[in-house]
């Protein structure tokens, strides 16, 4: 295991220009690609690492940059092996493989990361990246239920789906990711969404109250 760790620390990360329209689940795949070269077990934790240093402006934590986010590498890696695509195979409790489709696919993937396949284009700033955090908070379930008056079927875990967390999400992970979209939301002057944030505090103020 530490010789493993001590692999995974030599990755480099892309520029954030090379890869920032590009679809996660490719991201993931080049993740899992850089496990297996570097000899490590394809575990979740490797993968969750690798995505991590390789691509820090995907897979970080929305209010803690510097750890990584596993839920989202977990949720993409169950993409990659869902019946539609099935590019691996395997699970979280046993670990991943490539199948065929899957390496026909990471090298699509690294292709499309390769600095001569496509013009480096410059990161987004940080209007654009505000603008894509508040987005996914619009096409959260959560939202769509709030705006057809649908209110009261809001479920907590769709709660902390807005939040950008899960239920098991530390809750002041969760209130720090409340005000800092309502914050994003606001200086975008999206009044519905900030609105929409207050009504999260206080209808969901017993699940993301500490302890």
């Amino acid at each position: 295991m530490a010789s493993e760790s001590k692999i995974l620390d030599r990755l480099k990360s892309y520029p954030p220009a090379l890869y920032e329209g590009t679809n996660l689940n490719w991201l993931v795949l080049v993740a899992v690609g850089a496990v297996q070269d570097a000899g490590g077990d394809l575990s979740l934790e490797n993968i969750v690492i690798a995505a991590f240093r390789l691509f820090p402006k995907k897979f970080s934590l929305l209010t803690y940059p510097e750890h990584p986010d596993a839920i989202r590498v977990d949720k993409a890696l169950r993409r990659c092996t869902a019946k539609d695509r099935l590019w691996l195979s395997g699970k979280t409790s046993q670990g991943f493989a490539f199948t065929q489709r899957g390496r026909r696919e990471l090298d699509l993937a690294r292709q499309t990361l390769q600095k001569d396949h496509q013009p480096i284009q410059k990161s987004l700033s940080q209007t654009r990246r505000f603008e894509r955090l508040v987005a996914e908070v619009n096409a959260s379930p959560a939202y769509v239920k709030y705006l057809s008056g649908e209110r009261d079927k809001i479920t907590d875990s769709e709660c902390c789906h807005a939040l950008q967390g899960t239920l098991d999400s530390d809750r002041r992970v969760l209130r720090d990711n409340l005000d800092k979209l309502k914050q994003m939301a606001a200086d975008l002057e999206q009044r519905e969404a900030v609105t929409f944030m207050d009504w999260l505090a206080h209808r969901f103020a017993r699940l993301l109250k500490e302890g």
